[in-house]
Parts: C-alpha cells; sequence; structure tokens
C-alpha cells in the first residue's frame, strides 16, 4: 500500500512540474456495473476518486488514478441436524484501486473532440471488516466475532476506451473500463466493469 502511494505521489509530482499544457489533473465519478462480490453482494455501485494524465508526443498520453468503492457481502448458513444451526457472517471492505494507463487519442490535443483507447494495469488493496455470528437449536449456544484484515495486493490487466471534449478550460471524458483482476484469496467478483466520467482541467 505504501509503494503504491509513493508511486501515485511521484506521478503528482512529475506532472506539477511539467507545463499546464502537458499536464491534466482532474477527478473521477461513476458506477460499477458488475457485482464486487461473486456471491450475495451487497457493495455500493459509485466509483470515485482523482486522476493525472501527462501528454506525450504522437497523440500518446499516461494515465494514473486512485479510486475508491465500497463492497460488502452478507452470508448465511442454515442446518438442520440433530440440533439446528445458523451461522450469518456480515463483511464490508474499503476497496482502493490504482490504474496506470497508456493512452492513444485519436485526434489532436486542440481537436474539439478526442476519441481514445488505453490499456495498462490496475492495482487493488481492501481492508476489510467482518462480524459473524452463529446459534445452536435447542442447546441456545451463541457465538460471536469481530475482525479485520486487509487482503493481498491484487493485479489485474485494464482496458478503458472513452470520449475526450472540451467545454473552455474544462475537458469532460466519459468512459467504460473493463479489469481482468488476478487470482485472489477472496471471493471478489475477478471481472469489473466501471461506466466513469473524468473532469479534467
Amino acid at each position: 500500500m505504501r509503494k503504491l502511494s509513493l508511486l501515485f505521489a511521484l506521478v503528482i509530482t512529475a506532472a506539477g512540474s511539467a507545463s499546464a499544457q502537458l499536464v491534466s489533473i482532474g477527478a473521477l465519478g461513476g458506477v460499477r456495473l458488475t457485482d464486487g462480490f461473486s456471491y450475495s453482494d451487497e457493495s455500493r455501485r459509485y466509483v470515485v476518486g482523482g486522476s493525472v494524465e501527462i501528454h506525450l508526443p504522437a497523440r500518446f498520453a499516461i494515465e494514473a488514478d486512485a479510486l475508491y468503492q465500497r463492497l460488502g457481502e452478507t452470508r448465511s448458513f442454515d442446518a438442520s441436524l440433530p440440533a439446528s444451526f445458523f451461522f450469518i457472517s456480515r463483511e464490508r471492505g474499503n476497496s482502493w484501486q490504482f490504474p496506470l494507463y497508456v493512452k492513444y487519442y485519436f485526434r489532436p490535443h486542440t481537436a474539439a473532440w478526442q476519441p481514445f483507447i488505453g490499456t495498462g494495469y490496475a492495482f487493488r488493496t481492501v481492508s476489510f471488516h467482518t462480524d459473524s455470528s452463529g446459534f445452536n437449536v435447542p442447546d441456545v449456544i451463541n457465538g460471536d466475532s469481530h475482525y479485520d484484515f486487509r487482503s493481498s495486493l491484487g493485479v489485474g490487466a485494464s482496458i478503458v476506451a472513452g470520449l475526450r471534449f472540451h467545454y473552455g478550460p474544462v475537458a469532460f471524458l466519459p468512459q467504460v473500463r473493463y479489469t481482468r483482476w488476478g487470482d485472489t484469496s477472496d471471493s471478489i467478483n475477478r471481472n469489473e466493469v466501471t461506466l466513469l466520467l473524468g473532469v479534467t482541467f
């Protein structure tokens, strides 16, 4: 997590030292179209964050983002054995993603509108809080547990496509993103599709 934060800080520092014509700084917001968890998903759909884009020659650009999502799921188990047993687990997580893209614009930077595509990698870390409880009937034996943990670093291949258009000094970038996350030990969905709107200056 510290290494990712340092990488993003270095990108912002480099952006600040470049000319305003070559660098765009802005915000991103949108919705995730896929579930956060593979089963019993209760995640929030919104995605918010910030972005820095450095424009390169030949219509190429490098973009680095920091995006926040709220994840959640509830699982339950009910069994009728010699004694009935019921178990429920409620899990909530704060997810931070750090996508890094190489983008190509199909029209010059001075054009009023510019279609673009991009590809790269996204890095994700999630801090979880879990509340679990269970009890037996007729013995009525209760058991509650609460714990926090952080997932291992997730890495995914990502693609983006969208349109950039200007309104005075402001640029708007409606876009769609797909990320395929690598193997993970938790039940977070490996396929993620989001619709985002970027606003840059």
